[in-house]
């Protein structure tokens, strides 16, 4: 997932193992089958499908052409649902696109639409776009389920951001959603409070080989001098060299350096209590260092700065990579079963790791809307009311029953060896490809705790990716008070063009930064980082997003302070 800037914060705590989760879980121990009113087929399933409409502008997403074969995911949803869908997901400027289709005069305008980030969604809304939905519901399905059960703490959110229900967000968990699908074990719970999305794994059979320690690897000291070590012993994995250091490509700024920022402590906030920059906080130039000194070591190879997402997963499927720093999703886990993960790397400047956790729910990852200009309302209320019900999310999650899962004698799921499959083959089969409907406290409901290490969902993603909300160093943080307002980065406005100049700035200067010749270099290089962000205006934005974090924390009664600098 993709934000830009610091609005990444108001989603980040919502992530756990393979999604999105939050920072507090009920109890239960058997599934609970509430969602499944408004499950029914539309009443025009069983004549031939209509044909809509779907534009994404999540480029990462890759569902098939849609067919409707007996006894597939996309066939049954066609079954029960009498649509079909044709896909508009443009590999690159989604958000230009849409824009340019909002004005068109031509009757083009897509049925379904998914964006992601703060703004699109709420450029939608305000162009009068797309459906309120409870409006929407009442309209065209009067008994769906989401009109009762849809969870009230998220519908909140949504409408302080958009002013309305306009929208159905991806990976939802919350308090609400918890009441609605009780999650099946207090595993989920550890999951919930610890799990983090981006972090750092050690590949354990080559730590083993080179003789390091996993606690070698709590200190930023120790785990340059493990790279170093790793490197001069030029190991190799079939015959090929091992690599010491693999960060997340192209968006190592995303998620390598955000996980450093974290690990050495630096947070949105100051000592005082006042919003700060998250770039400009001396943790955030210290997490830069790391890198810098990373690659004059020669630990990782500067080209992986511009590698995309299927080059770091081939890299890290060959089995030669030492460590990972980064988006921990693309572990591998089904197939990679000996990453381990130190947690924390502390500073050698001795700060405080941090955590942030939200106590107010999120809206949601991807943000999925129903566009007024459709000719099917009827059909389109029916399918949203049938992909958010348990059948519908069990039919794209898990699949087909008796072929790619089954059920014990209390309901829950257990994925079969087609399913795992069919689940790694998702791009093809369609089975957990359509992420827009996730919801993690589903997902909670119906599958049993993981009991071996090996596997997808098992213990060793789970032990890996709670490691560093586990170490016991960290600092746990409300990042609710930073919670913006919908309008806040309006498109077109002052703070969205700050925002969004401040971004592109800091990741062209960070990629020369890393690869600065020496320290000097480095030091003037980030001097002059420094003197452009100002010139940037970043202190008057920092002032609007200060009055901003005040308010909230006044509202909420929580107040939040830098533990380091």
């Amino acid at each position: 997932m993709k934000m830009k800037g610091f609005t990444i914060l108001a989603l980040a705590a919502t992530i756990a193992l393979s999604g999105c989760s939050a920072n507090k879980s009920g109890s239960g121990t058997e599934p609970t089958n509430s969602a499944d009113t408004g499950a029914t087929a539309s009443p025009g399933a069983s004549a031939a499908p209509v044909n809509l409409n779907w534009f994404a502008t999540v480029g990462g997403w890759n569902p098939p052409q849609w067919n409707t074969d007996e006894g597939t995911v996309m066939g049954e949803l066609t079954k029960k649902t009498g649509l079909t869908f044709s896909y508009n997901i443009p590999a690159q400027d989604g958000d230009t696109k849409l824009n340019l289709m909002m004005v068109s005069t031509s009757d083009g305008f897509p049925d379904v639409i998914t964006t992601i980030g703060p703004d699109m969604g709420k450029k939608l809304v305000d162009a009068g776009k797309v459906w309120e939905l409870e409006e929407f519901l009442e309209k065209y399905d009067p008994e769906s389920h989401l009109l009762k059960d849809f969870p009230a703490d998220v519908k909140e959110q949504m409408v302080k951001h958009y002013g309305g229900w306009f929208a159905i967000g991806s990976h939802m968990v919350s308090d609400d959603a918890r009441e609605v699908y009780p999650p099946s074990s207090d595993y989920f719970a550890d999951v919930a409070k610890y799990a983090e999305n981006k972090g750092v794994l050690v590949n354990a059979n080559i730590l083993k080989e080179a003789g390091i320690a996993l606690t070698d690897l709590k200190t930023e000291d120790g785990v340059l001098a493990a790279l170093k070590k790793v490197k001069d012993m030029k190991l190799t994995v079939d015959g090929q060299p091992v690599m010491p250091l693999q960060i997340h490509g192209k968006n190592y700024h995303g998620e390598t350096l955000q996980y450093l920022q974290k690990s050495f402590g630096a947070m949105p906030i100051d000592k005082d209590g006042k919003f700060r920059n998250i770039y400009m906080s001396p943790e955030n130039k210290h997490a830069i260092q790391f890198l810098f000194k990373a690659a004059q070591g020669g630990y990782f190879d500067p080209g992986q700065m511009t590698t995309d997402e299927a080059s770091i997963e081939a890299n890290l499927l060959s089995k030669r990579v030492f460590m990972f720093i980064g988006g921990t999703p693309k572990g591998k886990f089904e197939q990679l079963d000996f990453w381990v993960s130190p947690g924390a790397i502390l500073s050698s400047e001795g700060t405080k790791p941090v955590f942030p956790f939200w106590s107010e729910p999120g809206r949601g990852w991807m943000q999925t809307m129903i566009s007024k200009s459709t000719k099917e309302p009827e059909k389109l209320a029916k399918w949203l009311s049938y992909v958010t019900s348990a059948e519908g999310m069990t039919l794209s999650n898990f699949g087909i029953e008796g072929v790619h899962y089954t059920k014990d004698d209390k309901g829950l799921i257990t994925r079969t060896d087609e399913g795992i499959q069919a689940q790694k083959d998702s791009s093809k089969t369609a089975v957990d490809i359509f992420w827009q409907f996730v919801n993690m406290a589903f997902l909670e409901n119906v599958q049993p705790a993981p009991t071996k290490r090996e596997g997808a969902g098992g213990l060793i993603e789970m032990e890996a990716k709670t490691a560093y909300g586990r170490s016991p160093e960290v600092v746990r943080y409300d990042a609710s008070v930073l919670t913006l307002p919908g309008d806040f980065y309006a498109p077109g406005s002052k703070n969205a063009i700050t925002r969004d100049q401040i971004q592109l700035y800091y990741e062209a200067q960070v990629a020369k930064m890393v690869l600065a010749k020496d320290e000097a270099a480095f030091n003037k290089l980030y001097d002059e980082f420094v003197t452009k962000m100002k010139q940037l205006k970043v202190d008057e934005l920092d002032a609007a997003l200060d009055a901003e974090l005040q308010k909230k924390s006044q509202e909420m009664g929580v107040t939040v302070k830098g533990v380091n600098s």
